[in-house]
């Protein structure tokens, strides 16, 4: 009984840590493209932001999925998640007056085995 009961918790411990090295690996993505991140697993009550990144006078908010193929990827990525998204930039934005005068965006980075991190810009509007 034991040994059942461990199971769907080491699935969500491999879930955990999967999601946090993809979010490392996107990470040194973007420094390797020129990008400074500015926070890593944002959260606030609205919602949770994997990365926050700027590059000259654009901030992105970025969504990071890693999963077998970047369709499936993509797919996991739901309305819901961006509303949730959308929410913490905008509190994010508020409590950070120094990017004012900054543009910002919504992209995602899909990690696949073997291959390297893809980014798509402009996902979603606010």
């Amino acid at each position: 009984m034991l040994t059942e009961k461990k199971k769907p918790q080491n699935k969500k411990i491999q879930a955990y840590r999967r999601g946090i090295y993809a979010e490392i690996l996107a990470g040194l993505y973007l420094m390797f493209t020129g990008w400074r991140v500015l926070a890593w697993r944002w959260k606030c009550p609205l919602g949770e932001i994997d990365l926050v990144a700027k590059k000259g006078k654009i901030i992105t908010f970025i969504e990071v999925k890693a999963r077998q193929n970047e369709q499936s990827a993509l797919d996991s990525i739901t309305a819901h998640q961006w509303r949730r998204i959308s929410n913490a930039a905008d509190i994010f934005m508020s409590r950070q007056r120094q990017y004012a005068d900054c543009s910002w965006r919504f992209d995602a980075i899909i990690i696949v085995p073997g291959k390297w991190p893809k980014r798509f810009k402009n996902m979603w509007d606010d």
